[in-house]
């Protein structure tokens, strides 16, 4: 079955250019999206829409916890200053729209000059595509017979650009078999990939064969090369970012030799990108000096988590972290959660679990308890040690033991924003005063 997306109804209203929702894509869809019932478990009234929350002049004070917030001046921050950093690196920006599946948020990063998103999935690609997303590089190889018929259809709009991966020859088979009678090629990047790790192909050799299936094919057009550094330990104490910058060499030595060979006679430029959140920095750096080739080279790298960053996983590995930039990302989630029960003594219960806030990397880290207006640092003297579905077990040390009380509200900094904001439909956008100004609607 393929899908077409019917033009959005005329809407009279301006676009909205918050930091919530930005002004990259087309306004009646956005509104239409913030109209739409959703239900919001930490909202006093649910279901609830966007346009209700904005207009209900509510504060942290008034959300049912846990909550999962975002800061309104750090969201800003942290669009503008990546944005900044990608122009000043000469680079474009596709971010991995993965993290968020938050079209408001789309729109801001496109509002701010992103070339295109990327996605991991062609169901998030569909989605993109619904809201006017005009460009969208799926970062895999598409294989699924029904989904190559809906970029079989997409191939038909002309306001509409998807871009995949190739990683095989039997991929590409079954991407022409699919792809037959689109209108136009489907534009692809082979993938370089790392023995033992994720997709792609495993040396230049293997490349270069596939990228001459390709550029043989009359249903696909070889328009670049892709990597991920990702697959390597995202950390910066050790000796991950030489490995990273030894692999990102075989980006521009496959550029090279396909160009050599005539494989991207297709394409009007050669895209060369790779990118993700933690290294985006060896990347331009290795894109810093591109090889003249029959075609223009556009570098792209696909951050994604630098939009809400975090206080722990990239605040360990971004290029941007507070250590290493006098500009760094500043950590825009938190969770607001509340004292349960204190059982024993050097422990406390907090009513946030599994089914709240991210694990897969990091427990939540105690920032401080609210109490009476009064904001009290808890660095260093409690720490989250395990999490239920919906427990999380402090244990507590010196001052803390005594500053912890049942029905204190403790806030909380997270790790990984990619699996935090797919637990949460709505989540709420507070200024320095604790006030709810917007709202993010996610689609996961």
């Amino acid at each position: 079955m393929t899908e077409t997306t019917p033009p959005p109804p005329a809407d009279p209203r301006p676009a909205r250019t918050g930091p919530a929702t930005g002004g990259g894509l087309p306004a009646a869809r956005l509104a239409e999206l913030d109209r739409a019932p959703v239900e919001a478990r930490s909202l006093p009234d649910s279901p609830t829409t966007v346009e209700r929350v904005r207009a209900a002049e509510l504060h942290l004070s008034d959300l049912w916890l846990p909550a999962v917030t975002l800061d309104e001046a750090a969201l800003t921050h942290n669009l503008d200053r990546f944005a900044r950093w990608c122009a000043e690196r000469g680079v474009d920006l596709a971010p991995h729209a993965k993290t968020t599946m938050a079209p408001g948020l789309w729109s801001a990063q496109l509002e701010r000059g992103a070339w295109g998103l990327t996605a991991a999935t062609v169901a998030q690609a569909r989605v993109m595509r619904r809201f006017g997303v005009p460009r969208v590089l799926i970062a895999n190889e598409v294989v699924e017979p029904e989904q190559l018929a809906w970029l079989a259809e997409a191939l038909d709009d002309p306001g509409f650009d998807p871009l995949c991966l190739v990683d095989s020859t039997a991929g590409v088979r079954l991407m022409e078999h699919a792809l037959a009678g689109a209108a136009r090629p489907l534009p692809v990047l082979v993938e370089l990939g790392v023995a033992g790790r994720r997709t792609g192909v495993r040396d230049m050799g293997q490349a270069l064969s596939l990228a001459r299936s390709v550029a043989a094919s009359p249903a696909l057009t070889l328009v670049g090369v892709e990597a991920f550094e990702g697959v390597f330990p995202q950390r910066r104490d050790d000796d991950s970012p030489d490995r990273v910058r030894a692999w990102l060499d075989r980006l521009y030595d496959f550029a090279r030799r396909a160009d050599a060979e005539g494989l991207f006679d297709g394409a009007v430029e050669v895209i060369v990108t790779a990118g993700g959140s933690s290294y985006p920095d060896l990347v331009s750096d290795a894109l810093a000096e591109p090889p003249e080739l029959s075609r223009p080279i556009r570098r792209i790298v696909r951050s994604g988590c630098y939009l809400a960053h975090d206080d722990l996983f990239m605040e360990r590995a971004s290029p941007l972290r507070s250590a290493a930039d006098d500009d760094p990302l500043r950590p825009a989630l938190s969770c607001h959660a509340r004292v349960l029960s204190r059982p024993e003594p050097g422990r406390a219960l907090l009513g946030v679990g599994k089914r709240d806030v991210s694990f897969d990397v990091d427990l939540p880290v105690p920032r401080a308890v609210l109490r009476d207006g009064e904001r009290i640092p808890l660095t260093d003297r409690a720490r989250v040690v395990e999490l239920n579905d919906h427990h999380a077990f402090l244990d507590l040390s010196g001052p803390a033991e005594e500053a912890l009380r049942v029905g204190d509200v403790v806030e909380l900094g997270l790790s990984h924003a990619c699996t935090v904001f797919d637990k949460w439909p709505l989540i709420p956008v507070l200024d320095g005063e604790g006030r709810v100004v917007d709202a993010v609607r996610t689609l996961f």
